[in-house]
């Protein structure tokens, strides 16, 4: 039988385990938990804009403080590298499109938690970036994609197909025979970039990874490759390899990204020019670029990290973000309240968005981009190699280069 004087002494030290408990907790109800992010250095202007944006989700989300790392872009990847193999590590950061395969490969990503983003707010060409092997292995941050510009002095209605892309090509050359129908791509990492956006308008697809087969050399890549060859016909390169040719009015036409409507506007005032979507053959298609926001597996606050890039991604503030960085949302929603939606020309960017795909998520397709295909392309369109035979040579060395051989 307990006697009052142990009675007591049992309810203190339940009482003092108790306060002990609650104190512990209070303390980890006030702890702050601080997410370092990398990502590429910006200008003074966007930097004192992203940091007011850090202190916006801080305030919304008390305990949790974001550390922004600055690194210059060219040093980024090699920076990046170096940490995650040793130490200081960030918790999150950006990671250029290509490099998802070669670090979530590398097991140095965290793969998104199920429920974290709702999939069907982004564009889907924009989240397809950051799957890997299946996975979501990070979320979208901003994007960019490539389009059609025309000069208005030679274009009054820009071509649709690639039937008209190719009659409107040759009416101004043979009208105007110092000027090209289209300033083309070449053959370099640029060119390589944009021609999975002809193969898929064919209907066609670079690569089946899970036959491990390259598919490029089809019959709609041939085609692709063909079309950008029968260009070439009222598109000479001693015209075009002028540097600006489009911009100085030397070709009608040009393939390029919304980065040069801000740059003609600029510094070619005088250039009346239009946007519209890439003509296609069966289907709308273009390439993406960008950046997408990725935990990394070392993170010290995952948690807290996933936060933080949802945040950065959701209809309220992707927007922001993007016109911060001079990108484009990838979130649906935001996209519709972006600074950009009011620009006409702007505007068809983010039209060609909903069709822009991904590049395959393969770790040595840098590798395929830069040394195979922009040599296929160099071969096909500019040499004496026919577009069949530089495609499926390509598709050889491609084979090799990803060892599936």
């Amino acid at each position: 039988m307990r006697t009052p004087m142990r009675m007591a002494a049992a309810l203190f030290a339940v009482a003092l385990a108790a306060t002990a408990c609650g104190g512990e907790g209070a303390q980890e109800a006030t702890a702050t938990r601080t997410v370092d992010f990398w990502y590429y250095q910006p200008t003074p202007d966007q930097a004192v804009k992203v940091k007011q944006l850090a202190k916006d989700f801080e305030s919304a989300n008390p305990g949790i403080k974001i550390k922004l790392t600055e690194i210059p872009k060219d040093d980024y990847n090699t920076k990046l590298a170096t940490a995650l193999n040793g130490s200081g590590a960030p918790d999150a950061g950006y990671l250029d499109q290509p490099q998802m395969a070669r670090f979530a490969g590398g097991g140095q990503l965290a793969e998104v938690p199920a429920g974290t983003i709702e999939e069907a707010d982004y564009y889907p060409g924009a989240l397809g970036t950051n799957k890997v092997a299946g996975k979501l292995m990070g979320i979208p941050l901003q994007q960019t994609t490539v389009v059609l510009f025309y000069n208005k002095k030679y274009i009054q209605t820009p071509p649709t197909t690639w039937a008209e892309l190719i009659a409107a090509s040759e009416k101004v050359h043979r009208e105007h025979p110092n000027v090209a129908g289209v300033s083309l791509p070449k053959g370099d990492g640029f060119g390589a970039w944009i021609f999975p956006a002809f193969v898929a308008s064919a209907g066609g697809t670079m690569v089946d990874e899970a036959a491990k087969k390259i598919t490029f050399n089809g019959p709609q890549g041939q085609e692709a490759l063909g079309l950008w060859r029968t260009l070439l016909t009222s598109s000479p390169r001693k015209i075009t390899n002028t540097d600006q040719a489009f911009q100085k009015g030397l070709a009608a036409m040009t393939f390029s990204g919304p980065w040069d409507v801000l740059g003609i506007r600029e510094q070619f005032p005088q250039l009346k020019f239009g946007v519209s979507l890439l003509p296609k053959k069966l289907e709308e298609a273009s390439t993406i670029g960008g950046d997408n926001g990725v935990v990394f597996s070392k993170a010290d606050n995952p948690d807290a990290a996933w936060k933080w890039l949802k945040f950065l991604s959701s209809a309220e503030h992707n927007a922001q973000y993007a016109d911060i960085t001079g990108n484009f949302p990838v979130n649906k929603k935001a996209a519709a309240t972006s600074a950009l939606a009011g620009d006409p020309d702007m505007k068809i960017v983010i039209q060609q968005l909903e069709s822009a795909r991904p590049r395959p998520a393969l770790t040595e397709w840098i590798k395929v981009n830069d040394d195979v295909l922009a040599k296929a392309i160099e071969e096909g369109v500019d040499g004496d190699t026919s577009p069949a035979e530089a495609l499926n040579a390509a598709a050889t060395r491609a084979t090799k280069v990803l060892g599936w051989s």
